[in-house]
């Protein structure tokens, strides 16, 4: 049966909302398999109630994040995030002291959630107490990335008869205010917005940098809410004190990565513009820059192809087709403003976005930038100057090659 999405038109959401739950109501029942688009979370929480009878799992998906929500015993039992449900798990099972032989069972039932659910069930029932605080952990953290989300899709699929699990409960309404209250807090950070950012340290002199672990967990890699589990910290706490160490320029918090849509994955109709991501080219003879600078935009979500040889870039960006290319000035083999004349002697990258980043932030540079038709950034010199430069950065990305999820700019 093919499914045909119901969109709430976001102007018009709370009135559409309505009409489409009294039909619901009306009916008894959501219907299996039918998508929502462009759902609140207001909407999204009155489907949910709708369900709390029934038995199953709802899929949702947000421009960042996809989750499978697990609707049981008349309350959310479960939450998924996809990919990182597993990990987040067994980082707090770890913490629980909870036997490594279950963790070991646990890796093989990921393909299917309701034999996960079982094995989690079994679980429970050795150990109640531990296991209902990992649990209840990794709920709260999924609940709050949910509740800081703005627009969702929702897809409702009803579990098979007889599906009977042992796992603690939580009803809906204390959840809800859980949820409440936590977003309460976060907003009012200035510089933490998620618990699914991931941190870069950028003083690396600083006396907190010495410490081993916040060092490690400080390279662009690492979740806030996994920080959290490497401190024992409630995510909360860790994310307070990550906002004020931004705050003072000692870490930035990198935004969210787009979700990478790929239409066999989904339920949800998509466009060519939905999963294309834009490729980006990067020209420079440092290895360590063409490293920082490649992670930093790739956690940004964009495809990214180094290239160290500045000979070689032409060609190269003949054969990848990127949306826009950045460069450094002074290369041994090619001077960078001799390489825009390369490229530009290509009819089909005659009109390529070109950028040249460089730590000669002088006017000449400057003036001859603007007169090759291309952009300038100027390299960080200081610590001070990075999270400037990450801000000039994505501006221009915005403007030049934006992603799928960024505002029109």
């Amino acid at each position: 049966m093919s499914q045909i999405p119901i969109t709430f038109n976001s102007h018009e959401e709370p009135a559409a909302t309505s009409t489409f739950l009294d039909e619901l109501d009306m009916g008894g029942t959501v219907p299996a398999g039918q998508v929502v688009t462009n759902m609140t979370l207001k909407s999204l929480l009155a489907m949910l109630r709708l369900l709390l009878d029934s038995t199953g799992i709802v899929k949702v998906e947000t421009p960042h994040l996809s989750w499978k929500i697990f609707i049981y015993g008349g309350s959310i039992a479960m939450i998924e995030e996809k990919n990182e449900f597993l990990p987040t798990l067994l980082r707090k099972f770890k913490i629980q002291k909870i036997r490594a032989s279950d963790q070991v069972e646990l890796t093989k039932k990921q393909n299917n959630s309701y034999q996960l659910y079982q094995l989690i069930s079994q679980i429970f029932e050795q150990d109640p107490e531990s296991t209902r605080q990992a649990l209840k952990e990794v709920l709260f953290e999924n609940l709050l990335a949910l509740y800081l989300e703005n627009t969702f899709s929702f897809v409702w699929q009803p579990a098979p008869t007889n599906t009977h699990f042992t796992l603690p409960i939580w009803q809906f309404s204390v959840l809800e205010d859980a949820a409440t209250r936590g977003v309460q807090q976060w907003k009012k950070f200035s510089y933490v917005n998620h618990p699914y950012q991931t941190v870069q340290l950028l003083d690396e002199d600083h006396t907190i940098a010495h410490v081993p672990l916040f060092a490690k967990v400080t390279k662009g890699a690492h979740r806030i809410s996994e920080i959290a589990d490497h401190f024992k910290q409630h995510v909360s706490r860790t994310a307070l004190k990550l906002d004020k160490l931004a705050e003072n320029r000692t870490v930035a918090i990198l935004p969210l990565q787009a979700r990478s849509l790929v239409p066999e994955e989904s339920n949800l109709p998509l466009t060519n513009d939905e999963i294309e991501i834009p490729r980006v080219l990067i020209v420079d003879d440092s290895p360590v820059l063409l490293k920082q600078f490649g992670e930093l935009l790739k956690s940004w979500g964009y495809k990214i192809n180094l290239v160290s040889e500045a000979a070689n870039a032409t060609q190269k960006i003949l054969e990848y087709k990127p949306s826009i290319v950045f460069m450094d000035i002074n290369m041994p083999e090619i001077n960078g403003f001799d390489l825009i004349k390369q490229i530009r002697r290509q009819s089909n990258l005659s009109s390529i976005p070109l950028v040249l980043v460089t730590a000669e932030n002088n006017m000449a540079n400057n003036f001859r930038a603007k007169w090759a038709h291309c952009r300038f950034l100027a390299k960080p010199r200081t610590s001070a100057e990075t999270q400037e430069f990450r801000e000039q950065l994505r501006a221009l990305l915005r403007e030049l090659a934006p992603l799928p999820t960024d505002p029109i700019v």
